[in-house]
């Protein structure tokens, strides 16, 4: 369990949640408090924000191209081929694949398992497990009826049936351990090898590649640490992006671009959505934590803490096709899309469990490991509601607010560098529009040409999209940290039209 143990522990915790989210605001809000007292070194520092920002839209442009390329390549090959003319023990490995549902309609349920079931690697060796929540009415007559239909496909077809206790958060994280608890207990009923098993957590929206398993299979076979790693494929919530609002659609297509992009660079990456990992290191991690709320990354730490450092990820070059946040109008999906980032920057809370840990387990995991995990999480959620402000309104504010330094040959530049360096980024976004057009599904009927241009001006609204969906949802998670209030899980509604 991820709670704190003792007073000792939970003062510590309690520290480490309330620093990042200063530091965020302290950011954010520097432009406007900084400009009187050091207006130099803010004019510095947002130049360097508008360099560091350039850098990651470069990387974004050309890591999602050739990531495109690798894609594209990989799912050309047979991989089950490939394993049987090889002498690898492909034959025994087994595939645990957990769907958590919570309200999910039969269709979505229904589409996921029929992607399962068209795997190319042999499907009686992956075994189904549905797993249901109590709190969920009349969810055990609906996963009856898919067991009925999709058993047959696959090794085995398991429903479990979550109570949430006094302890737990209500959400996909208690739901997977308590599965993983039951999984346990029938595996080893079975005899399964566990040095031949690995485990995948699926969304119950995501429609996995065809090749998926036997692409994994591969890469567990061929590894050198099997038993350290996670494995992560591209995660593009494309199945219905041609539906959703323009403003929610722009949102999901840079996340999915970057999703590509960041196969790349594995090493300083975390797992989320939908991934898989070893049973031996799921188990010796102690499985998923059933109080918290964001479960990927925080397994991810887990991970690396229970192996003294030893856990890498390692990509998987194919696209998961996943949903696109959509409620049941256009402004119930928009409250959903900011109810979704809300809860994705709620990840924040990771960073106090990391650091909680490492000076609990000091001496145990090497200093340089855990700095560079840790880093890349500070960077994500500290500078998540920061970055909107300092590309922003970042250079315009200080000689706005401080005339003194407007009348400086910095004061007066300030303005013209940033937009300068923000407008080369552009050119990359090029990139991010080709990528973007060739993985995206084909344009359905209802969606007609004359909207096409549109699917390019949409980049232009990023600036609004940025700061209703990542920048106001970052400070609401953040306050709600810095304040002590919790947040509760609430999944995003998902349906078929």
């Amino acid at each position: 369990m991820s709670t704190p143990k003792n007073k000792q522990e939970r003062l510590l915790r309690r520290t480490f949640e309330i620093i990042p989210p200063i530091i965020s605001m302290l950011l954010l809000s520097s432009p406007f408090w900084a400009s009187f007292f050091i207006p130099v070194v803010v004019a510095y520092f947002i130049i360097f924000f508008d360099v560091y920002f350039f850098y990651r839209a470069a990387m974004l442009g050309i890591n999602s191209t050739r990531a495109y390329f690798k894609i594209r390549r990989n799912s050309r090959i047979d991989w089950l081929e490939r394993l049987k003319l090889s002498s690898l023990p492909w034959q025994k490995v087994r595939h645990v694949v957990i769907v958590p549902t919570y309200k999910e309609p039969i269709e979505i349920l229904h589409r996921t398992l029929t992607f399962l079931a068209e795997q190319e690697f042999p499907r009686q060796q992956i075994d189904v497990c549905l797993a249901t929540e109590k709190r969920d009415p009349a969810v055990l007559e609906k996963a009856e009826k898919l067991r009925l239909q999709f058993a047959p496909f696959f090794g085995n077809f398991w429903i479990t049936h979550h109570e949430l206790s006094k302890n737990e958060v209500g959400g996909k994280s208690s739901n997977l351990a308590f599965a993983a608890k039951e999984i346990k207990r029938l595996i080893q009923k079975a005899d399964y090898d566990k040095n031949f098993i690995t485990v995948t957590s699926c969304d119950a929206d995501v429609s996995l590649h065809p090749k998926y398993f036997a692409v994994l299979t591969y890469q567990f076979l061929t590894s050198k640490d099997p038993y350290n790693k996670f494995w992560q494929a591209a995660i593009l919530f494309y199945n219905n992006i041609w539906r959703v609002p323009i403003f929610v659609r722009v949102v999901h297509t840079v996340y999915s671009i970057n999703g590509m992009a960041q196969l790349l660079a594995p090493g300083s990456n975390f797992n989320y959505s939908t991934y898989s990992i070893s049973w031996n290191l799921l188990e010796k991690s102690g499985f998923w934590d059933a109080d918290v709320v964001p479960e990927d990354w925080h397994l991810f730490f887990k991970a690396f803490f229970a192996s003294k450092g030893a856990v890498e990820l390692e990509s998987v070059f194919l696209p998961l096709y996943a949903d696109a946040t959509e409620g049941q109008n256009y402004w119930a999906t928009l409250k959903q899309q900011y109810v979704q980032n809300r809860r994705w920057a709620w990840g924040i809370t990771d960073i106090s469990y990391a650091l909680t840990r490492f000076i609990q387990k000091r001496g145990e995991i090497p200093l340089s490991t855990f700095v560079v995990r840790f880093i890349r999480a500070t960077e994500q959620h500290v500078l998540w509601p920061v970055n909107w402000w300092i590309l922003t309104l970042g250079a315009a504010i200080p000689p706005l607010l401080n005339p003194v330094f407007r009348h400086t040959a910095l004061g007066f530049n300030l303005p013209k560098i940033s937009s300068l360096i923000l407008t080369f980024c552009a050119f990359f976004f090029i990139f991010v529009i080709i990528v973007d057009y060739l993985m995206k599904p084909p344009r359905p009927t209802y969606f007609k040409k004359r909207f096409l241009p549109i699917t390019i001006i949409q980049y232009l609204l990023l600036p609004v999209t940025s700061f209703f969906f990542s920048a106001l949802p970052g400070m609401d998670a953040h306050t709600r940290l810095l304040l002590g209030k919790r947040l509760e899980y609430r999944p995003t509604e998902k349906f078929i039209k």
